[in-house]
């Protein structure tokens, strides 16, 4: 099973007999939609009626992408819906127990920012101040959200993910070549090459995980550690927070220090404050993210190895069986080391 990306301005997507039929011009393609488990659309695509019944009646989720890789939108027919699933979820917002899974999930994010630079840090012998520092620093915040017997506030949680992050883009930028003009995290609008890549690959993420809380059964707008803001998934920002590191960064580093892209592949937004990935960059970003989400780890709770994108579903599972059976061993968050 694969995720079609449809990237290119004036592709027609029509449908017949169980096949997506692509068309460009002169260029043509079919797709047999068994072989299709996610569709991710962007600006400029358009789709049939009878492509959007087939796609409706046959379970397959599409989503939409605005041209800067923001989540815009989705279409998905019936599916399989747990009320009882739901109704536990809503019970545990706003609670002692949900900010107990909201710190898991932040603990999650943090272990796995800090293994990317543990990483690092052993490929440079230890010779590199802002990489020791970064790691030992997240290695005091770690031991103090490990601490579960009373969670922390949102606040508190808040102000940890926040400086955590901060120290990880920092060290990050001791490793990426000046011609890039990355002097750490920034966005909307995004204004290198590298915060450009991150911004789009987070929105891509963005919209494979809220289709995964959404076949696990949950409501995607209501969040733990994100909480409850409007028109927001919140729980789908919960739910990413441990894959940042291991999806988007993960590529986004490995690209960056391949040269493989250079700032010729990236282009100014219409408005000129900021920078948008240019169509060639965009493709072979995707391929990569692709890759990535199909390459398998081991899966601690299963005792077996699993894609990660079938890992972020048995998250979300995980979740949903914590909210219904209020154990928060239920669920640990998802760590390479």
């Amino acid at each position: 099973m694969t995720t079609l990306y449809l990237t290119e301005p004036g592709t027609v997507v029509s449908a017949k007999n169980q096949t997506l039929g692509l068309r460009r011009g002169t260029w043509e393609r079919s797709c047999r939609l068994a072989e299709i488990d996610l569709v991710v659309a962007l600006p400029g695509v358009q789709l049939t009626g009878a492509a959007i019944a087939l796609l409706l009646d046959s379970g397959v989720e599409t989503l939409f992408l605005r041209r800067d890789g923001r989540f815009r939108g989705r279409l998905q027919g019936q599916f399989h819906s747990n009320p009882s699933l739901r109704l536990a979820q809503y019970r545990v917002v706003e609670t002692t127990f949900g900010m107990g899974l909201g710190q898991k999930l932040v603990l999650g994010k943090i272990r796995n920012q800090r293994s990317l630079l543990q990483r690092r840090n052993r490929e440079t012998g230890g010779r590199v101040t802002a990489l020791v520092e970064a790691v030992d620093t997240m290695a005091v915040y770690v031991r103090r959200l490990q601490r579960l017997d009373q969670p922390l506030s949102r606040d508190e949680l808040m102000g940890i993910e926040g400086i955590c992050a901060k120290t990880y883009f920092q060290a990050m930028v001791a490793q990426i070549p000046a011609s890039w003009g990355f002097s750490g995290r920034n966005r909307r609008p995004p204004r290198d090459p590298v915060n450009a890549l991150l911004s789009w690959g987070y929105g891509v993420l963005l919209a494979r995980v809220f289709s995964a809380s959404v076949q696990a059964g949950l409501d995607p707008y209501l969040g733990f550690f994100h909480a409850t803001e409007p028109y927001r998934p919140n729980l789908v920002l919960d739910l990413m927070e441990e894959f940042r590191p291991l999806v988007v960064d993960w590529v986004v580093w490995g690209l960056v220090r391949s040269s493989v892209l250079d700032r010729q592949d990236f282009e100014p937004s219409p408005d000129g404050e900021g920078v948008w990935v240019g169509n060639l960059a965009k493709k072979l970003f995707l391929e990569q993210l692709e890759r990535r989400f199909q390459s398998k780890l081991l899966y601690p709770p299963q005792e077996r190895q699993l894609a990660l994108s079938q890992i972020i579903l048995e998250q979300g599972r995980a979740i949903a069986r914590a909210c219904v059976s209020l154990r928060l061993d239920e669920f640990e968050s998802f760590e390479v080391r």
